[in-house]
């Protein structure tokens, strides 16, 4: 599975995440000239776009430009940015971009309807529906379809501090939306001076990122560079394109949820749809929540090229309003399966080789249960049978 992980220390904005891209392609056909013929497709004009190198603080990096002719926009509403994206669709904009474009943009408008309490119909982009930010979402999802890129993770990143002039007046860093865009990421909250992290690039990492560090085989490296000269650190976005594998028995995604309001029948049910879904494993825990509420926490592993299907199941299949990420690697013993007769007929069972070399053996519990209610026998002595046939053998 090909993978893009950002190393965010300061932060991300569209730009940095385009310039990355752009910086970590080794293909000809990904290049600031293709990118500019893909974004011919959109139906807005008086703009260009350009790539230059720059030296921020020592480090090589690449930067986006998008210069607009005229000063001001207009103020686009979700409406309008979804018939934008429609039109460029049927001017020939892959299906691909177009799909990952919708993404960050209704995750934006969906923060900002949470944020000011209104229907999604109503929301109305103000800096983001800019033309250089519909750009620089835009040529993001066109990068990341070029690179063939499957799964996108992200480093913690810094909250930043101080306030941001918008159309609502003066906000606190982070602005609303993109605080709420950021929820069920690592956040390091006061870190750095500034707007660090843009509603334009935590669009992007909701829509498109995930919050741990899987193991990958490292192919390339991009540096994007900000526009801001920061004093404590280099205002850089690195991206580390590589290849990972979707099923390991070492590397592996703990998704969990706190749920207080399933009966223990109900979640019980959704944990065998989640077996079913793929996942590794499904393990409930119970805790005490918020004003003294009995809960129960649900871990799920999975796979990495699992996460999304078995995270949706997670959501469809009980009461939890969202789920939490992280990467977990663990140390499995080496192990086979085994077939012995007795007299009951033929089962399987696991072996595990243990570090100092020993081998041991467990009946697989389906076969054994399977058996002692079809032949009428106690499952302790259908469980026994194998395992001494086991050791005979």
């Amino acid at each position: 599975m090909r993978i893009a992980y950002f190393d965010a220390p300061s932060g991300i904005a569209g730009d940095m995440a385009v310039a990355a891209l752009l910086d970590a392609a080794s293909d000809k056909d990904v290049s600031i000239e293709a990118l500019r013929e893909a974004l011919a497709a959109l139906p807005v004009g008086g703009y260009e776009i350009a790539t230059e190198r720059a030296d921020v603080m020592g480090i090589p990096a690449l930067r986006f430009r998008v210069s607009v002719a005229k000063a001001g926009h207009p103020h686009r509403n979700w409406s309008a940015i979804e018939s934008l994206l429609g039109e460029a669709r049927r001017r020939g904009l892959a299906a691909g971009i177009y799909q990952r474009s919708m993404a960050i943009f209704e995750g934006l408008a969906r923060a900002e309807a949470d944020v000011h309490g209104v229907a999604l119909s109503e929301v109305t982009f103000h800096e983001v529906g800019a033309v250089d930010s519909i750009v620089d979402i835009v040529a993001t999802a066109w990068c990341l379809e070029a690179l063939g890129i499957e799964r996108c993770f992200v480093s913690p990143v810094p909250a930043g501090s101080g306030y941001v002039e918008s159309a609502h007046g003066r906000l606190p860093i982070p602005a609303p939306a993109t605080a709420r865009l950021l929820r069920g990421f690592e956040v390091v909250a006061g870190d750095g001076k500034g707007e660090l992290v843009t509603p334009t690039g935590a669009a992007i990492l909701a829509a498109m990122a995930r919050p741990f560090r899987p193991l990958f085989t490292l192919q390339s490296i991009g540096t994007g560079a900000g526009t801001m000269q920061l004093a404590d650190r280099p205002n850089v976005l690195r991206v580390f394109i590589g290849e990972a594998e979707e099923t390991s028995d070492e590397n592996l995604v703990m998704i969990e949820s706190d749920i207080d309001d399933m009966t223990p029948a109900a979640l019980a049910r959704a944990c065998e749809r989640l077996r079913e879904t793929g996942a590794r494993d499904v393990s409930v825990l119970p805790l005490q929540m918020k004003k003294n509420r009995l809960g129960m926490r649900l871990c799920v592993l999975a796979d990495l090229g699992a996460v999304e299907t078995v995270a949706l199941a997670v959501l469809l299949h009980t009461s939890s309003l969202g789920v939490r990420y992280r990467a977990v690697h663990r140390q499995v013993l080496v192990r086979r399966s085994d077939i012995v007769d007795t007299d009951y007929g033929p089962m399987s069972l696991k072996v595990a080789v243990r570090p100092d070399g020993t081998e041991t053996a467990e009946p697989e519990f389906e076969e054994v249960a399977r058996t002692a209610s079809a032949l009428g026998r106690p499952f302790a002595d259908i469980r026994a049978a194998a395992l001494a046939a086991w050791k005979r053998a």
